[in-house]
């Protein structure tokens, strides 16, 4: 009986020490990385006035495989650094196999300038993918330092170095394309702001540029390989699933229609970024601190998961209900075509932005292995609802998109991930997953057959369901901010 409270009362601590030490991480780092992220999507309203859609497309057609082969960059690397105990030796040898991937993907992209080119029909194409390449390289120098920083917590030095290569990338860009560069306004300050990342970590780390003998990097490859290769077999399939819509609107309708495309697109990636990917960075080391302290992962994942939902419903509103209003603020007529993909692309937000933070607790766990499975059936029943999208129209993709993912993936990573891998309790599960799934699919169906009425019914019931899941977070986070406003 006093055996049971005790522990009670241990796991309460561990659960306040850790949703203070993640929303204090939160706050320090989602104050430089929502000013990075504002200040890079305001300067889209710019840059909308001075770019062209086909400019934005010719990018956009590079990135669908540059961007590829930057998913083998990390390959799982930061993870197996953060996860790790060792030393500055183990350290400095995966920053060794870190510049030998980052050359390696280099000398690909360059051999892959002229094909690309070649598959779009577009010759265009191929000087711009030569200068991309160059950022491999740069990005190499960074990675490994960014994951120390990490797994120190040390989020706000982070934090300003996303700020001020962001701010940089900005300014170049503006400049250039006011001056007429065009696309290439959208090339140079990519590589620009890999070459900040890489000089001021390493200033901060301090980790050095030492070469290892080839048996060192052996060695550290053989203590990562399990986990490098789920984390790569997981991502290369999940990055096709995520944009093989792009690679087929490119191919199918032309860059122009691309550009339109991938600005709406760039409107579900944003929370992804600013919220799940803000979380997700600061989620595994806090959720490693706190298996070693014997902790409650699953109760405290959960809260996490709640108030991912409750800050981006403002987004799932806004381009649910008024994409066209948006689209005439921000950008302007010339893009008012975007407005058709948007209420689609806000649907998704609601779940993708709760789904993509599971990665980082399957990898916690040791379960690289499901984590790889997941995303390769993911990836099957995306490409099938794009490319049947792609057969009828554009806005199709976007449509056939949305509605694969909440049907199928949705469905399949809560009974294959949540119940049957991590073996979470199941009434849990169900009551926290299937009433969103459930409202997210007659959302689709009000938004397809345009029902006004029923649209904004089901978004007001699905925010009533938000502040009643979400009442003792709300309630326990207010008495802490209080908390601390009274101890100031």
């Amino acid at each position: 009986m006093i055996g049971g409270i005790i522990k009670k009362i241990y796991l309460n601590t561990k659960s306040v020490s850790f949703k203070q030490g993640l929303f204090k991480n939160i706050l320090i780092s989602g104050g430089f990385n929502y000013l990075s992220q504002g200040i890079n999507f305001l300067s889209t309203i710019i840059l909308s006035r001075l770019l062209s859609p086909e400019s934005y497309g010719i990018i956009g057609l590079i990135t669908v495989f540059t961007n590829f082969i930057l998913v083998f960059s990390d390959g799982g690397l930061s993870y197996a650094l953060i996860r790790s105990d060792y030393g500055r030796t183990y350290q400095r040898v995966l920053n060794n196999l870190s510049w030998l991937l980052g050359i390696i993907l280099f000398l690909i992209t360059i051999t892959l300038a002229y094909p690309i080119a070649v598959f779009y029909k577009n010759p265009n194409l191929f000087w711009p993918t030569i200068v991309l390449s160059f950022t491999f390289l740069f990005r190499s120098l960074s990675l490994v330092q960014g994951a120390i920083l990490a797994k120190q917590l040390r989020f706000a030095t982070i934090g300003k170095v996303t700020l001020l290569g962001m701010t940089v990338s900005v300014c170049i860009t503006i400049i250039l394309a006011f001056l007429g560069a065009g696309y290439w306004a959208l090339v140079f300050p990519q590589i620009i702001n890999a070459i900040i990342m890489a000089i001021f970590y390493e200033r901060e780390v301090k980790l050095g540029y030492k070469i290892y003998p080839l048996n060192y990097i052996k060695v550290g490859f053989k203590h990562t390989k399990k986990l490098v290769a789920s984390v790569i077999g997981f991502n290369a399939i999940n990055y096709w699933a995520r944009n093989s819509d792009n690679m087929i609107v490119g191919r199918v309708y032309g860059a122009s229609d691309l550009g339109l495309y991938s600005r709406a697109y760039s409107l579900l990636t944003l929370p992804l970024v600013l919220i799940t990917g803000l979380f997700s960075n600061i989620l595994f080391p806090s959720l490693k601190k706190l298996k070693q302290e014997g902790g409650d992962i699953e109760g405290e994942y959960y809260f996490v998961l709640k108030v991912i939902t409750f800050l981006s419903f403002p987004l799932v509103f806004i381009l649910i209900a008024l994409p066209n209003q948006l689209v005439m603020l921000l950008w302007g007529v010339k893009w008012i075509k975007v407005a058709q993909f948007l209420p689609y692309f806000g649907l998704l937000i609601y779940t993708q932005t709760l789904l993509s933070t599971v990665g980082q607790l399957l990898i916690l766990q040791g379960k690289e292995r499901e984590y790889m499975i997941s995303g390769w059936v993911s990836a099957f029943f995306l490409v099938a609802g794009i490319v049947l999208g792609a057969t009828i129209s554009l806005v199709a993709v976007a449509q056939y998109y949305a509605l694969s993912f909440l049907l199928a993936v949705l469905t399949f990573n809560v009974l294959y991930i949540y119940i049957k891998t991590l073996a979470f309790k199941l009434n849990d599960v169900l009551w926290f997953w299937l009433p969103k799934i459930l409202l997210s699919v007659l959302l689709w169906l009000t938004i397809f057959f345009n029902m006004m009425i029923m649209k904004f019914l089901i978004l007001i019931i699905l925010f009533l369901c938000i502040l009643l899941e979400n009442r003792k977070e709300v309630k326990k986070l207010t008495l802490t901010i209080k908390s601390k406003y009274n101890n100031a």
